[in-house]
């Protein structure tokens, strides 16, 4: 296109053989550049994941936490159609999460861990969302969905964790009433202090709840009365399906978290392998020969 631009402005096709090397460097190098401009345009202020680590490796992160046999992927959704390739939240990828068919143990999760601010913070204007998929392909429960979490510790405090607080989006979409979720379409979450119910995994000398209904932060801060909880800290961030979820196939994408000075974006894509920095600028030079070849030859055809 640059080309064509430059033949109808100049002339190009009467002038190029009286170009000097420093116009035609100049002619190269934006020819270059504007693939690597328009390459440019497509970047993201989210943090591309294009895998998890197998172990924790370092804060901010992402690794796989998966059990028995779960999995935890990040999958290129172009060529699955529907819903699931055409509205996709970021790019086209996402991050999928499996269980099996037969052992209830199993569990697809991932997470990240960090210093998150504090429950207090959280309530003060705190925002945790994300994207979701469930797959009606072999769906062993019509509750199951990728389930988001904080990981709550209070050090100041005997047993005070850490503990995981868990938001199931079949408790939330009726307040505290299991409700199957939609399934073959994204679905986004959006949570505050005073949205969405969590349910923990014990704390404060209060037992795991086993996936009962529970309580949204704020609620949790009155629950917790006798305790610190304001100033516990949330020290991770995971996505899961699973345990006692046979048969899951679960995406989500778009996880994003703020709270605080804290502003985190992660958009979850398959790796894409560079182009060489300098294949444009020789794609462009390769096409300028050409041109210059094909016109050589015309003029001495017409010459004859």
């Amino acid at each position: 296109m640059f080309l064509f631009l430059v033949a109808q402005k100049d002339g190009f096709a009467k002038k190029i053989e009286f170009l000097g090397i420093f116009q035609m460097k100049k002619i190269l190098l934006l020819a270059g550049l504007i693939p690597m401009a328009l390459y440019a345009t497509v970047s993201s202020a989210a943090t591309t994941v294009s895998s998890f680590d197998a172990a924790y490796t370092a804060d901010y992160q992402w690794y796989d936490k998966s059990a028995v046999g779960g999995t935890a992927s990040v999958e290129n959704l172009t060529g699955q159609g529907g819903n699931l390739e055409n509205n996709a939240p970021l790019g086209s990828g996402a991050a999928k999460l499996t269980t099996g068919p037969t052992e209830n143990h199993d569990k697809g999760e991932v997470g990240i861990n960090g210093n998150f601010g504090t429950v207090r913070d959280f309530l003060n204007g705190g925002i945790l969302s994300y994207s979701y998929y469930k797959s009606s392909v072999n769906n062993g429960s019509p509750e199951a969905a990728a389930s988001i979490k904080f990981d709550i510790e209070d050090p100041n405090a005997v047993n005070g964790g850490p503990a995981t607080f868990v938001f199931e989006p079949y408790w939330n979409i009726v307040t505290g009433v299991s409700t199957p979720v939609p399934m073959d379409t994204w679905t986004d979450i959006v949570i505050d202090g005073t949205s969405g119910i969590f349910w923990h995994t014990g704390i404060y000398g209060e037992d795991h709840m086993h996936g009962d209904p529970g309580k949204t932060l704020a609620d949790w801060v009155d629950f917790f009365s006798g305790e610190d909880f304001l100033s516990a800290d949330i020290i991770g961030i995971s996505m899961g399906v699973g345990t006692w979820n046979k048969g899951q196939t679960a995406y989500f994408d778009d996880v994003r978290f703020s709270s605080g000075d804290k502003a985190l974006e992660y958009d979850f894509e398959v790796s894409v392998v560079p182009l060489p920095a300098a294949l444009p600028l020789y794609g462009a030079g390769l096409a300028v020969l050409g041109f210059i070849g094909w016109r050589r030859k015309t003029r001495t055809a017409s010459e004859a």
